[in-house]
């Protein structure tokens, strides 16, 4: 066996074992892209795609570049889109099973694949594009490009050809951690989802973690649920989720679920390594009513003009200690908070309409944030032995 023969060997049993349990798609595709330089391959450009199990993504891509290091990209395939793709041969890769290699040190062609123009502009020569096939039988696959004169040689096609067997064991590893974690941080949240995921599955399994708690309401959902067509209530819900989702994310909140037309999230303080305290997780909370609120009056703004439904909600804010973790049945779990803080919370938000505010607080929510409130009474609260003093934010 010839020097190099035994270093393709070396490069094929690192991506059975050390290369397999890689656990960072960045670290990973560093790796394995050194590793192939090394054998003296000129690439300057490596991607990998496959699906995603997301709302909002369809395919996942990672790019290395010569000089640039990785990045990470994501794909939605819109009407356009999926023309785009059927241009591309990726369609190919998926659909045959075959790798497509494009010269480009030749002159463009009409119909030529949609990425073939941005890739000469690169200063690339050769590009070649690659299956992969998991334990499914589905391909997914792998690019590679070069910059040099002449492109890859046919020992280097051979190599990157050979390696595609050894490859996918590690490539459906780290798309499989990909997926579970997109899943997670889609139905249970990222601070739940990671949380889930590293092991916190038994249930009864809980702490107790001190935040502020957001609970929202739409106003009027059981006629609007009555009038309006199946259609046109999703769109409604759609609408008015998009509006408070936003809000929360954007101010670092988590939602933890959709109730029916409610929306209950949590502003957790961050450690005493953090930005964040008790008071700025609270400012959070409040900031992103705020921005809930001024979301729905634009988007009302635009469902008037469409002859649309009026969308409304009533906001409550409360500070206090939450039981966090996993409830319900032997084999269906649901993680969650859990406490009389939150139904505290439920029960200040009932009061929103009938006070006519947009946003209500508690008095440990408006002492814990330290701003501008004004003190509405007290009110008797469902299931709550004490009356409860309420405020709004001036």
């Amino acid at each position: 066996m010839s020097d190099r023969q035994s270093q393709i060997e070396t490069l094929r049993s690192w991506l059975r074992t050390e290369g397999r349990f890689i656990a960072n798609s960045a670290e990973f595709d560093t790796a394995l892209v050194e590793r192939l330089r090394a054998l003296g391959l000129p690439i300057v450009r490596f991607t990998t795609g496959v699906p995603s199990l997301h709302p909002q993504v369809d395919s996942f891509s990672t790019l290395w570049e010569y000089g640039k290091g990785l990045s990470f990209r994501q794909y939605r395939q819109t009407e356009d889109g999926e023309a785009v793709f059927r241009n591309s041969p990726l369609f190919i890769v998926y659909n045959e099973g075959r790798s497509v290699r494009c010269d480009l040190e030749t002159p463009p062609q009409d119909g030529e694949f949609t990425v073939l123009p941005d890739l000469r502009a690169a200063g690339l020569t050769d590009y070649i594009v690659i299956p992969v096939t998991f334990s499914d039988g589905a391909h997914k696959a792998v690019s590679y490009a070069t910059d040099r004169k002449g492109g890859f040689g046919d020992d280097d096609i051979a190599v990157l050809e050979g390696i595609a067997g050894d490859l996918a064991p590690a490539m459906e590893t780290l798309y499989l951690r990909h997926l579970a974690k997109t899943l997670m941080d889609t139905y249970v949240g990222p601070v739940a989802g990671t949380r889930v995921l590293q092991g916190a599955i038994r249930r009864g399994a809980q702490e107790t973690i001190r935040a502020a708690i957001w609970f929202c309401d739409l106003r009027g959902f059981t006629p609007l649920s009555e009038t309006l067509p199946g259609n046109a209530l999703i769109d409604l819900l759609n609408d008015y989720f998009d509006a408070v989702a936003q809000a929360i994310e954007g101010e670092g909140g988590e939602i933890l679920k959709f109730i029916g037309d409610a929306v209950m999230a949590i502003f957790v303080p961050r450690d005493e390594d953090g930005d964040d305290n008790e008071a700025d997780a609270a400012r959070h909370a409040l900031a992103a009513a705020r921005a809930a609120q001024t979301a729905l009056v634009a988007l009302n703004a635009a469902r008037a003009s469409a002859g649309k439904e009026k969308i409304d909600c009533g906001i409550a804010l409360h500070f206090g200690d939450l039981l966090y973790g996993n409830v319900g049945g032997a084999n269906r779990l649901d993680f969650t908070v859990i406490g009389p803080a939150v139904n505290l919370a439920s029960r200040i938000e009932g009061l929103t309409r009938g006070l006519d505010e947009g946003v209500l607080a508690s008095a440990t929510f408006a002492a814990t944030h330290g701003g501008n409130f004004h003190l509405l009474g007290e009110f008797e609260l469902k299931g709550i032995a004490e009356k409860r003093a309420v405020y709004a934010p001036r």
